[in-house]
């Protein structure tokens, strides 16, 4: 494994555990809806863009992904 595909897995796997704890969800549920909306793979695709903010801004831009697709967290 990469440098990069560490740093990519670590945040998503921070940003996993922020939204867990955020919205009360757990771990199957919010993993379920990680899956559905294919939430790792849009951080892996953006993490060029992602990586230059605060984990916290990168669960913010989830949210609003989500929240374009219908989905209230």
């Amino acid at each position: 494994m990469s440098e990069r595909q560490r740093d990519i897995a670590d945040m998503q796997c921070w940003v996993f555990h922020m939204a867990q704890s955020k919205w009360k969800m757990s771990p199957e549920d919010c993993a379920e809806l990680f899956k559905k909306y294919d939430i790792l793979g849009f951080i892996s695709e953006c993490y060029d863009i992602l990586h230059l903010n605060g984990y916290a801004c990168v669960l913010h831009d989830v949210e609003n992904l989500l929240k374009n697709r219908g989905v209230t967290v």
